[in-house]
């Protein structure tokens, strides 16, 4: 999907040069991916603009090797065994855009790196053996949007996103962080996609989103944290997207939303909560997507959903449940999942209300009759329940 998009971006008419072997060329693309290089070959026409070396043996990248490509516009590098330079993108530095160092196995970076490359957006340095940057590192992108720092060891510094004032997207998933230092965002006011998945973090600063006011996606799974960060969220009043799956989160306030009115997809599944409270939801007005599946639930109100009338996808998964109420508000729900519960009846005209339903995950339940189906459901799967079994009516589900 990259690929392609670059090619997009950055391909117009070439005349006509040679294809270094294994090498494949169009337009002002030469993709040397899985070539087996193990240095950079001649050959390539110097008009190119995109430059695929990724997933070869290349360790290091030469003085002046660089020099013809003064159109460079897109590099990959990724998946090789490089050492680097403070000038190893000198040359090209003029016209560079989008630089792929992922999987290097880079332990650190040297300071000067990226001092020339001031037209960078795009930077991937995800999958290396990262820890400690310099606080200046990044100072001279201001232009860089996209950093993706997934998959590394990160040691965080206060002052590390120091001079990223148009970063939108940050990716640190896998880094084994176990913090957050407070005020470490503020130099990225117009982020907009936060990625912090798969770390070791079980709480953060009051005020560590403070300055986030343009933030759309937070990305928190599987963490450690064992309450949803209350005051951090409240002042996030663009969010879109929020996911926290796969922590140990037991107890939710009543008011933890009260400020993000804006919120379209939540994500809480995979956690150790047993209980909601009634207004929990009340103010997600716009909410769309709604996954509660993995926790220990074993009851909801039937009016808890009641103001959320633009939900689509309700997952309510692997819970506890044995009786379930009438929902009301679900007009345009069009996924309701309710797989592996306990399940043994569903109320009569369960799904009348639900207009605009096309799938119903009743799986692995204990139903032995389901006369709360609304006939026009598309999609309904009653697979691993006794009704199967005893039911002619409802084989077409089983």
């Amino acid at each position: 999907m990259i690929w392609g998009l670059f090619l997009l971006l950055f391909g117009n008419a070439l005349a006509q040069f040679s294809c270094p072997q294994n090498c494949l060329c169009h337009l002002l693309l030469t993709d040397c991916r899985f070539a087996n290089l193990s240095d950079i070959p001649q050959g390539i026409a110097p008009e190119t603009e995109t430059l695929f070396l990724n997933e070869n043996h290349l360790t290091q990248v030469p003085p002046g090797v660089l020099l013809p490509f003064v159109n460079l516009t897109f590099l990959g590098l990724s998946y090789n065994k490089l050492s680097l330079q403070n000038d190893t993108f000198n040359d090209i530095s003029k016209n560079i855009l989008a630089l792929d160092l992922a999987g290097n196995n880079l332990t650190d970076l040297p300071p000067a790196l990226f001092q020339n490359t001031k037209q960078l957006v795009w930077l991937n340095l995800a999958e290396n053996r990262l820890s400690v940057l310099s606080g200046k590192i990044f100072a001279s992108l201001e232009r860089l949007t996209y950093l993706d720092l997934s998959q590394n060891r990160l040691q965080l510094t206060v002052n590390i996103f120091m001079g990223l004032s148009q970063l939108n997207t940050l990716m640190m998933p896998g880094n084994h962080l176990d913090s957050v230092p407070a005020g470490i965002f503020d130099p990225i006011p117009n982020l907009k996609i936060l990625d912090i998945s798969n770390n070791e973090i079980s709480s953060l600063p009051d005020n560590l989103f403070e300055n986030l006011t343009n933030l759309d996606d937070l990305l928190l799974d599987n963490n450690s944290f064992k309450k949803i960060p209350f005051s951090a969220f409240t002042i996030l009043s663009t969010l879109k997207h929020f996911s926290i799956s796969g922590n140990r989160i037991q107890n939710i306030p009543p008011l933890s939303f009260i400020g993000n009115s804006s919120l379209r997809r939540l994500d809480l599944s995979n956690n150790l909560v047993s209980d909601l409270p009634l207004n929990f939801f009340s103010v997600l007005k716009l909410l769309e997507f709604l996954n509660l599946s993995g926790n220990n639930i074993n009851t909801l109100p039937g009016d808890i959903f009641v103001n959320n009338t633009q939900l689509a996808f309700l997952h309510l998964d692997r819970n506890q449940f044995h009786n379930l109420p009438i929902f009301s508000g679900l007009q345009r729900l069009t996924e309701l999942t309710l797989c592996c519960n306990g399940i043994e009846n569903l109320p009569r005209n369960f799904t009348d209300k639900m207009y605009e339903l096309e799938r119903l995950d009743l799986s692995n339940n204990n139903i032995t009759e389901a006369k709360g189906l609304n006939s026009d459901v598309t999609r309904v799967i009653l697979t691993g329940n006794p009704v199967c079994t005893n039911s002619v009516v409802f084989k077409t589900h089983c």
